[in-house]
């Protein structure tokens, strides 16, 4: 077992926990592995989560610490057979050793450990049976001496548990920040749409687009958004802008509205000008010529259904 007092790990956890509350989420993994470093000497990291699926492995979310940013995509087109998934999901819970031996065994694992210059890692994992989903830590380091030894093992299977609680945290805080009088309801996902924390009126909101949905992963039109890393979705219902930190994808709904028609630069001309500029201020203001102020301000007052500029402000204030 760790050699840990049960103060010192206390005190750990609390740090870890506390880590949630500074920053972004990708801050706060960071600096929990900062946190973790104190007690696992480690030259790289990877924290993540992924599933595998028809042959092919699936990295949903990705966070490389002092690695190659893309590795997530190299992982993706490997070898299915892969030595480390294999045995980690085989085995939640517990954190697996893996030498320079282990590592090189497979072709296309020994390209993969060759590319992040590693030479021996730890690895655990999380499963979601229901959902075939893994989240996972893997610490690492560039020599082969000295080994993870197995109090650095033991401390990690400590610690794991609250690192993952604290990423949900730190993706709560991160929707309560994000927080707009605008939008009504908040959520976040991963790169594939899977729900990880949500506001109890997002699924009010989904249903009002989708009325069949259940979750947890998101409607398929709204996945394939966020997949195409777009920013906004626009349905017969609902208006959702979509926003990334890394590989977390937050989501922020409200009903659509008849602004919504609007093109970015037609919203920009009819803001301006429902403020009280006049054509040639807004030409001015937006490097525009007036006749295509004109045009932008021509075809959303047909959008907004409105005819005379009073009406034209409130409507678009209202929405």
């Amino acid at each position: 077992m760790s050699d840990l007092t049960l103060a010192e790990l206390s005190e750990t956890i609390r740090q870890i926990y506390a880590a949630s509350r500074c920053g972004d989420v990708e801050d706060y993994q960071r600096r929990a592995l900062d946190v973790v470093a104190r007690h696992i000497a480690f030259d790289a990291a990877w924290w993540g989560r992924g599933s595998f699926a028809q042959g092919v492995h699936h990295v949903h979310c990705s966070f490389p610490y002092r690695l190659p940013v893309d590795i997530a995509e190299r992982l993706n087109l490997s070898d299915p057979d892969n030595v480390v998934a294999r045995r980690v999901v085989t085995d939640p819970g517990r954190a697996h050793y893996f030498g320079q031996n282990d590592l090189m065994s497979q072709p296309s694992t020994a390209l993969l450990t060759e590319y992040m210059g590693i030479a021996q890692s730890v690895c655990i994992a999380d499963v979601d049976a229901e959902l075939g989903v893994s989240g996972f830590v893997s610490l690492a380091r560039s020599s082969p001496t000295p080994r993870f030894s197995a109090r650095e093992l033991d401390v990690l299977e400590l610690l794991s548990p609250h690192l993952a609680a604290g990423l949900d945290m730190a993706l709560a805080d991160e929707l309560t920040m994000r927080r707009n009088p605008e939008r009504t309801a908040l959520l976040a996902t991963d790169t594939l749409g899977l729900l990880r924390v949500g506001e109890a009126s997002a699924a009010d909101m989904l249903r009002l687009e989708w009325p069949g949905w259940t979750g947890p992963r998101l409607p398929a039109p709204l996945v394939e958004r966020i997949v195409g890393r777009k920013t906004e979705f626009l349905g017969r219902q609902l208006h959702a802008a979509i926003h990334w930190v890394g590989d977390h994808v937050f989501v922020s709904m409200r009903r659509r509205e008849p602004r919504d028609m609007l093109t970015r630069r037609e919203r920009e001309v009819a803001n301006a000008f429902a403020a009280g500029q006049s054509y040639r201020e807004v030409a001015l203001a937006l490097d525009l010529s007036p006749a295509t102020v004109r045009h932008h301000l021509r075809s959303a007052y047909v959008k907004l259904g409105v005819t005379d500029k009073a009406a034209f402000a409130t409507r678009l204030g209202s929405s």
